[in-house]
């Protein structure tokens, strides 16, 4: 199954009794700003500068192979680039700021490479958008445009950036076995970039079709996801450099139960605990929330469910599909995609929630329910900056075309 950017809703169902509570979060929410017309369905969490300015990426509108915007305190919304397909289509993916203002994404679509396999007008292709010098336009450039062969093919994530100036990130087609890759992009001394490709997954075990951006971590090892396998119901795996090569482990394959489909990627606490969602499975088939607690041993990995949606049936929410964030106090706040008690053509319009570590491995949920005019169905990740969260829905809004918001817990 091909997961796409607002996956059909599914039935729900009943809900079993749960050794956590759940209940509304009377958090502050307020929309900062409503898409409409020429770009709309924004499809990436934000990122800021330094100045405090947000960047984003959105799915379509009147240009329906979607833009790059910039939200600013001083001076509003900009549209700072609209794609054309060439130089890609229909951008997903987290976006990724360096010290100078550039910022680095991808596009699941489109790109120098025509291949009828890949759909539409191209296999994807990892971008490089630099602010303007002088005060004219920014610009964009194709750093790599997917072949859909064994480099990889419709990238489905965004990128991440190390201290070198390297690229890191999935595909979620191409690849040995056509089930995605973990690829690597870096600079040359020619201007030109090259990619290396670190793992080509091959959709047994070790998993299938990637959706998400990787983890890194201090020691130069990444962290994903698969979304299914042949064996299981998608995996959490870790990519280790070792002696010139990479090594891929899966440290846990879902089985239905524990969670399925986990299409957002993984975050790491201080302790190296890792936290993530699954899309679907858990004791409804809404999804879940869980932590992964490394062993004595590297490869021994313990999996908890925190929290198992409820879906309508308990109106916290279905399809978690967006990253988790972690605060300071070990509090998680992330995305589900539907569900909640908002009317939206019957499954819900989505949920904000919180998840509050009680001790002894208990967790209590808090959720905000979503609604058409305050937005819908919010499947990017989730931004905390100060006491603040940033994050974006993908539809509604006063406009139709998704919003941007602003939450204070």
């Amino acid at each position: 199954m091909y997961f796409q950017q607002l996956p059909n809703r599914g039935l729900v169902l009943l809900a079993a009794a749960l050794l956590w509570a759940t209940t509304a979060w009377s958090a502050s929410y307020k929309v900062l700003y409503n898409f409409s017309n020429r770009m709309a369905f924004p499809s990436s969490a934000l990122v800021f500068d330094a100045a405090g300015n947000a960047y984003g990426t959105a799915y379509g509108g009147q240009v329906d192979r979607g833009g790059i915007y910039q939200l600013s305190p001083a001076t509003g919304f900009s549209g700072l680039h609209y794609f054309r397909g060439p130089d890609g289509s229909f951008p997903v993916g987290k976006l990724v700021i360096d010290s100078l203002g550039n910022l680095y994404g991808t596009t699941q679509y489109g790109g120098a490479t025509f291949k009828q396999g890949c759909d539409l007008d191209g296999c994807g292709d990892v971008f490089r958008l630099s602010p303007p010098s002088n005060g004219g336009a920014w610009t964009l450039t194709v750093l790599y445009s997917f072949q859909d062969g064994n480099d990889g093919g419709n990238p489905m994530g965004g990128v991440t950036l190390d201290a070198a100036g390297n690229l890191y990130g999935t595909t979620s087609a191409g690849g040995e076995n056509n089930c995605g890759v973990v690829f690597q992009l870096s600079p040359s001394n020619n201007g030109q970039w090259v990619e290396n490709v670190l793992y080509s997954f091959v959709g047994t075990d070790d998993g299938c079709m990637p959706q998400s951006d990787v983890l890194l971590d201090p020691a130069g090892i990444l962290y994903g996801t698969a979304s299914f396998a042949a064996h299981n119901e998608g995996t959490v795996w870790r990519l280790s450099p070792t002696q010139g090569n990479w090594s891929l482990t899966v440290l846990h394959a879902f089985q239905g139960s524990d969670g399925s489909s986990p299409v957002a990627g993984v975050i790491l606490d201080s302790l190296g605990n890792l936290y993530g969602t699954t899309w679907r499975g858990g004791n409804n088939n809404d999804g879940t929330a869980f932590e992964l607690t490394p062993g004595d041993e590297a490869e021994r990995w313990t999996l908890t469910t925190i929290h198992d949606f409820l879906g309508l049936a308990g109106g916290d929410g279905s399809e978690p599909m967006a990253d988790l964030v972690l605060d300071s106090k070990g509090n998680l706040y992330g995305t589900t995609a539907s569900g909640g008690s908002g009317d939206c053509q019957g499954v819900g319009c989505g949920t904000l929630f919180e998840l509050v570590p009680l001790g002894n491995g208990q967790w209590t949920e808090h959720h905000f329910d979503l609604s058409p005019s305050l937005g819908t169905f919010p499947d990017a990740p989730l931004l905390q900056r100060g006491n603040q969260i940033f994050g974006t829905a993908g539809e509604g809004g006063s406009g139709g075309g998704g919003v941007v918001f602003r939450v204070t817990p």
